[in-house]
């Protein structure tokens, strides 16, 4: 017998769209970036390449979660053995600044940070590649359907949360 997971959504065609693609930051750690700090469940580490004045920094960091079913609603006789399981933390923070061509000595400083919360129960059949779908719905969720395009971000910054289609 052989077991398998089940995502529970099927996801409807979108005309004219057979998949996205949404560049990452090409992060080079080995280059750039050293060792701030390391406990056991966290480490943060900072780029080189960023002024001191305004730094740029990762943080990550596992937990250990006691019951994933907390909050879940899910029936409890449908509970795996074990209510365990680990949350995973990643978070950048930078600061972007602002300059203008015309005054040497303008210059404004806009602290800007993203963070996101992963948390999966310790379960032998949740693998890696399923985190990365699960990471991948999370980012479809703040993108209009089908784009890739900053339309949706735009209208979230001036309040307006729900998708257009919606």
């Amino acid at each position: 017998m052989s077991k398998s997971v089940s995502f529970n959504y099927t996801d409807t065609a979108i005309s004219g769209v057979t998949s996205l693609a949404l560049p990452r930051g090409l992060v080079n750690f080995g280059a750039d970036w050293k060792i701030k700090e390391q406990e056991p469940e966290e480490a943060i580490v900072t780029n080189l390449t960023s002024p001191l004045s305004f730094p740029e920094k990762m943080r990550f960091s596992t937990s250990e979660v006691t019951d994933v079913y907390k909050g879940a609603g899910v029936d409890p006789s449908m509970y795996a053995p074990s209510r365990r399981g680990i949350s995973l933390l990643g978070q950048v923070t930078e600061v972007w600044t602002v300059t203008d061509s015309a005054d040497a000595s303008y210059q404004v400083a806009l602290p800007v940070s993203a963070h996101l919360v992963i948390k999966v129960p310790n379960n032998e059949n949740i693998t890696p590649a399923m985190v990365q779908t699960l990471l991948g719905r999370l980012v479809s969720g703040l993108y209009e359907t089908g784009s890739t395009g900053t339309t949706r971000i735009a209208a979230m910054l001036r309040g307006s949360l729900l998708p257009s289609d919606l």
